[in-house]
């Protein structure tokens, strides 16, 4: 007798949101000093855009934390915005953490510090081998660009979509959601290499954005 195996998914790519600029010092207007982040979460290595507010007219400011170290002069309001790379988690799992960013005018001790929730953009599934239709447990992060709607599996094998599956709404600022589902959810399961697309969308769109991308390989086996 035949039976389909399937090993846990491993993701293989990962689309994402925007490019890190160059550091910039600018300004809008102050008082005593913030530090304001402009996203409830970052992607791990993209951009964070960060704004200081309520430093000395063209201060020197520091800007430091895990990973990050950078400094410029304020505007002559005593603002500035600096865009720099969301630290690395690493791991490749899905996960989520939060750093503190610090800015620091050392010539008149001024400080002003912001909590910034940082994620990977990847999902996974629990792994060993099983029926390509048991059960397995699914987790998500990063997938927090489309507030309160639904994210989607698209499973496709040899260029043909088998299954759009619908694995529920990412929750937190972070985008995260864990999910018992089965490992492929389709009617047939063919033998061989099949490929997995995490989206928004309801059908399979090869340039939907954001989307993660994974792979796995069903075997049969006899016994």
């Amino acid at each position: 007798m035949s039976r389909a195996r399937v090993r846990g998914m491993r993701v293989t790519s990962i689309v994402a949101l925007a490019a890190c600029g160059a550091l910039l010092w600018a300004a809008p207007g102050a008082s005593a000093a913030t530090l304001t982040a402009n996203q409830a979460c970052y992607v791990e290595g993209f951009a964070m855009g960060l704004t200081g507010a309520g430093f000395a007219p063209a201060a020197s400011v520091a800007l430091t934390g895990e990973q990050i170290a950078t400094s410029g002069p304020a505007g002559d309001d005593g603002s500035f915005q600096a865009p720099v790379k969301a630290p690395l988690l690493g791991t490749v799992k899905p996960a989520t953490k939060t750093f503190t960013v610090t800015a620091t005018d050392a010539a008149t001790n001024t400080t002003a510090s912001v909590d910034v929730n940082v994620a990977t953009a990847v999902f996974s599934t629990s792994t060993g081998f099983k029926s390509p239709r048991a059960s397995r447990t699914w987790k998500f992060s990063g997938l927090f660009q489309r507030p309160g709607k639904p994210i989607y599996g698209h499973f496709r094998h040899n260029g043909r979509t088998f299954a759009n599956y619908r694995f529920g709404v990412p929750k937190g600022p972070c985008g995260t959601l864990t999910r018992k589902a089965p490992g492929i959810p389709a009617r047939r399961v063919p033998a061989g290499s099949w490929r997995v697309q995490v989206d928004f969308s309801r059908t399979y769109d090869p340039k939907a954005t954001p989307r993660l991308t994974g792979s796995t390989t069903v075997i049969t086996t006899f016994r």
